[in-house]
């Protein structure tokens, strides 16, 4: 299995540094947009026009299929990929192909969370809550974190979008069937990436008091909201005070439902 990491800093695991190094950073541009969009035809021309901008046509092109070919060595490291064929050029395009043995944390990614965002029920089976759990825990980063470009912009918002909404869906599913180690670890990464999402912040606190970690949840908060001060000049939203007092006040059975009611809520 030859896996890639778009996901923050672009890698390839198990890739010698030689083969990573003679790619030179247009062939690894190049490596990382058809890893993005494996699959997808590329026109030759627009590929060339991409990443070698600077070079008049005939250079360009002499450029990209130097790179096309060291790309291929790269996949060749994998002894499944036969010699890397599964990166084919017809006529004027380039492509590619999806392969089994290719695993690309970008795609796992937006399969993943386009399944829950299309249809939330698939979390009700334990099988493919937990799958899709170890697929958000590979969420290192921004999309090619450290990169820009156009396309590389667009993408990045995307696909954190994609992480976060389905983040927070599964959090409240695993906080529902009272995996609540799980539910803490996935908001906690959930809320590394974007500190100040609020609902987020909220489903936290409520999981930490449920699973009895009542001083937790209140320092969690005192330290978040003092953050939020700091860099926003803001306060915490009037629901988020209210979750923070009902966890102050929980000393019962009573309180424990309250929370549960409240996690029940929170379904989005």
């Amino acid at each position: 299995m030859l896996n890639v990491g778009l996901l923050g800093v672009f890698r390839v695991a198990g890739v010698d540094s030689r083969t990573w190094s003679e790619l030179g950073p247009a062939g690894r541009g190049l490596a990382s947009f058809l890893f993005t969009y494996p699959g997808r035809p590329h026109r030759r021309e627009r590929l060339a026009d991409l990443f070698w901008p600077e070079l008049d046509t005939e250079r360009a092109r002499r450029a990209l299929n130097s790179a096309i070919w060291r790309l291929r060595k790269l996949l060749a490291s994998e002894p499944e990929s036969r010699g890397g064929d599964s990166l084919q050029t017809v006529g004027s395009e380039t492509v590619l192909a999806p392969a089994p043995w290719l695993d690309i944390d970008a795609s796992a990614l937006e399969q993943a969370a386009s399944s829950v965002l299309k249809q939330p029920s698939v979390l009700d089976d334990a099988f493919a809550l937990s799958r899709i759990t170890a697929v958000l825990h590979r969420y290192e980063g921004p999309f090619l974190d450290g990169d820009d470009g156009d396309w590389i912009l667009e993408e990045r918002e995307r696909l954190h979008s994609l992480f976060l909404r389905a983040a927070t869906l599964v959090v409240w599913r695993l906080g529902l069937t009272e995996q609540y180690h799980e539910a803490i670890r996935l908001a906690r990464r959930a809320l590394r990436f974007d500190p100040y999402r609020e609902e987020l912040v909220r489903t936290l606190i409520t999981l930490l008091a449920l699973d009895e970690r009542r001083c937790e949840a209140i320092q969690y908060y005192q330290n978040w909201s003092k953050s939020l001060k700091a860099e926003l000049d803001i306060g915490p939203l009037p629901a988020t005070r209210k979750v923070l007092d009902e966890v102050r006040t929980m000393d019962s059975a009573d309180g424990l439902r309250t929370l549960r009611t409240r996690l029940e809520g929170l379904r989005v």
